[in-house]
């Protein structure tokens, strides 16, 4: 029997997310502290995942060799608020419905009071059957006497009248009164700003009650970008407006326009008023255990037991270390066999090679000359030489076609180009594995995965980004009609691509841009919604940290994701930087010696860009 894999945590139930959750360190480790969080991270980055686990009923049912150790640090009660499939849509429905501004705030606040209740409740009933002992901490006994106590405390205050005096009538009534806001009552009680002191109510009389006033409670509120901007405001903004029983964890997009955290003394401030959880990797090495433990995990799931990812996958064509620092060669070996390959049909490479006498016999292979002359280069190398079948004068003559994708095949390149995306991961292992299955696994011999299926699952996984940018729309002109954000990021990568394959051979590799101030707002928006969408990747400076984009993403660095790479025959490493202005002048055939004319003002003489 086969088994399906589920790529979106929205509509699986906490106790089957926890099923197969492996935490993604050291993302999970931080998020479970009592500190109010931002978790951002484009889709598909399991921000959606990361918060569900923090549920009892996830706790509960969670198996992992970590589970026991890292659910034992929970120290608080969660109540988890599904933005997307609940509030958010019936926000929507307002919008479409021009309802007023207050009916959105009622529908919002009473999906958190539901979602509290919820949780409460959740936290009785575990404590009515046997639970392990890491997890026992988040149960609550309560007797019938004190549940209808409980009810008959806050029920006036809430504007409700339950049918039954328990937890689960109160349940009831607040989803009846949210079914009566989503029909056009209105209710003026429901109000953004007394959200906090009618949790701080719950959580007194449900602590009351139960006789533990110091149990913490948390709020985990999921695609917060899609939340009206008043909400969003509110949360960003207001985080210290709750009280010390009650810990707020934010997930949400890295990019929102026209919100974001105010530049004031008495505005949240990171570290000291809330920490931030980044589940992207500016460095690839930082995503390589949870990506190989997920890799591993779903080949699993789908029936293949996998020993080493290493002897998994079939290696690249000529076995080459791509994207990967080059171990040290024996003195006196002479240069790379990719290097006497290139030299003969790129004379700009042969100029460096003869500058530096590589192919002399008195040439020294030392430690310092083999690191600044051949490894230094080297990946740039083994691009040049697998994509470039003549270069000559300073340019192309001929290449290879660009749909071959064979040089990213092989461990480390197919999960580095995944970016530790659980979605991209299953995306490209499930089908993988699958087609292994049928058409190359041998019970009586191992055979590792051909390049041919990894080539496919290279581009699956290239095509779950592509696909998305291009219903995205680009609000910049000069672009081409139809392929929405993904001609803006086309623009970009090909920038790239052409320093590093259409110029003459140059030691320094650029895949890097800074957001400068020569752009104008609709290419800020334009990098903020491929940021959202994965396909751009936040570069953190040192010193500095992911809260920094909610202030703005002028002067922030980024590159692009991994799993475009193969797209822009591209290399899997971190870069020099170049500003986006001067690439995306390059790319449209503009003298950019023009210091007097700024990119917004080009913008003006090229159809509005």
């Amino acid at each position: 029997m086969r088994i399906e894999l589920e790529y979106n945590a929205r509509s699986i139930p906490p106790a089957d997310v926890a099923r197969s959750f492996i935490p993604p360190s050291p993302h999970f480790a931080r998020l479970l502290s009592r500190n109010h969080t931002l978790l951002l991270g484009p889709r598909g980055s399991g921000k959606t995942t990361l918060l569900k686990m923090l549920t009892a009923r996830a706790l509960e049912n969670w198996h992992h060799p970590q589970a026991k150790i890292l659910a034992s640090q929970v120290t608080f009660n969660s109540a988890f608020i599904p933005a997307d499939i609940a509030w958010g849509t019936q926000i929507d429905a307002f919008e479409q419905l021009n309802f007023h501004p207050r009916r959105k705030e009622a529908a919002f606040v009473l999906h958190t009071l539901r979602a509290m209740v919820h949780a409460m409740r959740e936290a009785t009933e575990m404590a009515g059957r046997a639970v392990e002992g890491h997890v026992a901490h988040l149960a609550v006994n309560i007797t019938a006497t004190e549940e209808e106590q409980f009810v008959k405390l806050v029920s006036s205050n809430l504007n409700v009248v339950p049918q039954l005096n328990s937890l689960l009538g109160l349940e009831i009534a607040l989803e009846s009164r949210l079914d009566s806001i989503n029909s056009g009552d209105d209710d003026d009680s429901y109000t953004v700003d007394s959200l906090s002191s009618k949790i701080s109510l719950l959580i007194s009389a449900f602590n009351g009650v139960t006789r533990n006033d110091n149990r913490r409670w948390a709020l985990l509120f999921d695609e917060l970008e899609i939340a009206p901007t008043r909400v969003k405001s509110f949360l960003l903004s207001g985080i210290r407006s709750f009280d010390e029983r009650v810990i707020v964890k934010l997930a949400l997009a890295p990019y929102m326009e026209g919100v974001g955290f105010e530049r004031n003394p008495t505005s949240p401030q990171p570290l000291h008023d809330f920490h931030t959880i980044q589940l992207t990797y500016p460095n690839k090495d930082d995503a390589a255990d949870f990506s190989s433990e997920l890799f591993i995990k779903t080949f699993e799931r789908v029936g293949i037991n996998v020993s080493s990812l290493e002897f998994m996958f079939e290696f690249p064509e000529g076995r080459g270390q791509f994207g990967r620092r080059v171990k040290s060669r024996r003195k006196g070996r002479g240069p790379p066999e990719e290097f006497r390959s290139l030299a003969l049909k790129d004379d700009s490479f042969r100029q460096y090679v003869t500058d530096r006498n590589l192919f002399s016999p008195s040439y020294k292979f030392d430690e310092n000359s083999t690191a600044q002359d051949i490894r230094k280069v080297m990946p740039i190398v083994i691009a040049r030489n697998y994509y470039l079948r003549r270069f000559e004068a300073g340019q192309v003559t001929a290449n290879r076609s660009r749909k071959s994708h064979s040089l990213y095949a092989g461990y480390p390149s197919i999960v580095e180009i995944t970016e530790g995306n659980p979605r991209a991961i299953l995306t490209c292992v499930g089908p993988l594995a699958r087609e292994y299955q049928d058409k190359v696994a041998d019970p009586e011999s191992f055979k590792p995965i051909p390049r041919s299926l990894q080539m496919k699952a290279i581009t699956r996984v290239e095509l779950l980004l592509t696909s998305l940018l291009q219903v995205i729309p680009l609000d910049v002109g000069g672009f081409e009609p139809g392929k929405g954000l993904l001609d803006f990021v086309d623009s970009i990568g090909r920038a790239f691509e052409d320093r590093l394959l259409r110029r003459p051979f140059s030691t320094d590799y650029v895949s890097t841009f800074l957001l400068d101030d020569n752009v104008t707002p609709s290419i800020v928006s334009a990098v903020g919604k491929a940021l959202n969408a994965g396909a751009i990747i936040h570069v953190p400076y040192p010193g500095s940290g992911p809260e920094m984009l909610l202030r703005g993403l002028k002067g922030q660095r980024f590159r692009l994701s991994y799993a475009l790479a193969a797209r822009y025959r591209l290399l899997l490493t971190l870069g020099d930087r170049v500003s986006l202005s001067t690439l995306l002048l390059e790319m449209r055939g503009v003298d950019i010696s023009d210091s007097q004319r700024t990119f917004f003002e080009l913008d003006k003489s090229h159809d509005q860009i």
